[in-house]
Formats: C-alpha cells, structure tokens, sequence
C-alpha cells in the first residue's frame, strides 16, 4: 500500500496488525476475534477454525497448515526460495561415456545431423527393407511351387472316390473300441 503525496515522495502507509496465538496469522484491522480467559489472558484468532482448535488443546506444532509447524520444519523460507531459483547443471553420463552401443563420438554426430540428412536416411533403411521383403517374398513363390508338384504326387495316392485312402484306427487301449 503505497501513496504518493504532492512533494513526489513515497510514504508506505502502517497498518497495524496482530497475529493469531494458534495459528500464529497476521489479523488485519476488522478481522478475528479476541478471548478473554477468567485468568484476564487475551488470546487473538483470526478465525473460528484456529479458535476452536485452540480450545480443544490442539497442538499448533503438528498442524502442517500453521506457521508454527512451517517454521520449525523451514518450509516457505527464503533459503527455500533461494534454493529453488538455484537450477543444478546435470550433465548427464551419455555424453560423458555413450549409451545403447553408441559411443560418444557417434551420438555427437547424431546431434549435429540435419532434418534431410536423417528424412534420406530412413528413405534408404525403408528402401532395404522392401528389397528385403520382395526377396522373401520370392523364395516364398518357390517354395510354393515346389509343394505343388508335391500335391499332384500326393493326388494319385487318393481312392478312386477322390477321397483319401482310410486305414483302420488304432485303439488307444487294448478292450477298447477307436472313436470315429
């Protein structure tokens, strides 16, 4: 809250406050409310909440959401703050010693490679791998061939009905009788 007064100098302006005895909260002007013990104590609270567990005997220190518990454990401090504006430089071990069968001087060039020079070399690896599936591909077509003269052979021993030849099942214990 800063005014500016007409000489051009800048005067804060005080506002008085209290803090709670539970939670140990600024209270400003017009908040909380005070209770008076028999013994003529005050006690400040900046809200219900805070009040009533003061009367149950509740421990501030245990509450994380206290001050009194966020400063005994140094929580929100400005070494906290400071800490965190702190960025650690890692660097990381891949560039020191390599990783995945890659050594440091191939993952150097890695990095340095251009978008085109990578876009023609996986156009190149898909182009083997098509040669390689054409290839396949073929012998799969011999090999085919091969089974079909194999089928023909195979088709003379058929009956004469066109259906296979059967010969008697076997029994899968003596006394007993083959499912067909």
């Amino acid at each position: 809250h800063q005014r500016k007064e007409r000489g051009g100098s800048d005067v804060k302006m005080v506002v008085k406050t209290d803090t709670c005895v539970f939670s140990n909260f600024r209270i400003y002007p017009g908040h909380g409310t005070l209770f008076i013990r028999i013994d003529g104590k005050a006690f400040r609270f900046i809200n219900g909440k805070n009040e009533a567990s003061f009367h149950m005997k509740r421990n501030p220190r245990k509450l994380n959401w206290t001050m009194f518990y966020r400063r005994l454990r140094k929580k929100g401090t400005q070494e906290d703050q400071l800490k965190k504006a702190k960025k650690r430089v890692v660097t990381s071990s891949a560039v020191t010693r390599g990783f995945a069968g890659l050594s440091i001087e191939q993952l150097k060039l890695k990095k340095d490679e251009t978008p085109e020079r990578r876009k023609a070399a996986r156009e190149a690896d898909v182009r083997k791998i098509k040669e390689q599936k054409k290839e396949e591909a073929k012998k799969k077509k011999e090999a085919n061939a091969g089974k079909a003269n194999a089928n023909k052979a195979s088709a003379a021993k058929m009956g004469k009905a066109g259906g296979a030849v059967l010969q008697p099942g076997r029994s899968s214990a003596p006394g007993k009788k083959a499912a067909r």
